[in-house]
């Protein structure tokens, strides 16, 4: 079994989002990215099989709910992290500082 601290993450995303507000500014841009591949969640943790059923996820889409949860206009689900997730990975990628 795997025992996640959600304080530890807690605290890691707060320092790495202090820090990316203090090197990119409180509005990031990024090169245009919207599309990405997804994998099935069934396949993306079975590393011994090649996933067969990709998917595409819409950066944009996945935006616009993580707005509506920070509105209070939606209530936050668990999918809500791979949403977020998703986003995270792309200022990640598409970042440097």
């Amino acid at each position: 079994m795997l025992l996640i601290e959600v304080s530890e993450l807690e605290k890691a995303l707060s320092l790495l989002l202090e820090a990316l507000r203090k090197q990119q500014g409180e509005v990031i841009e990024l090169p245009l990215v919207d599309y990405y591949w997804a994998v099935a969640p069934e396949e993306l943790y079975d590393p011994y099989k090649t996933p067969a059923n990709l998917t595409l996820g819409q950066l944009t889409d996945d935006l616009e709910e993580i707005g509506r949860i920070a509105n209070g206009e939606t209530p936050p689900v668990a999918l809500d992290f791979a949403k977020l997730s998703a986003v995270l990975a792309a200022i990640g990628h598409k970042t440097a500082w």
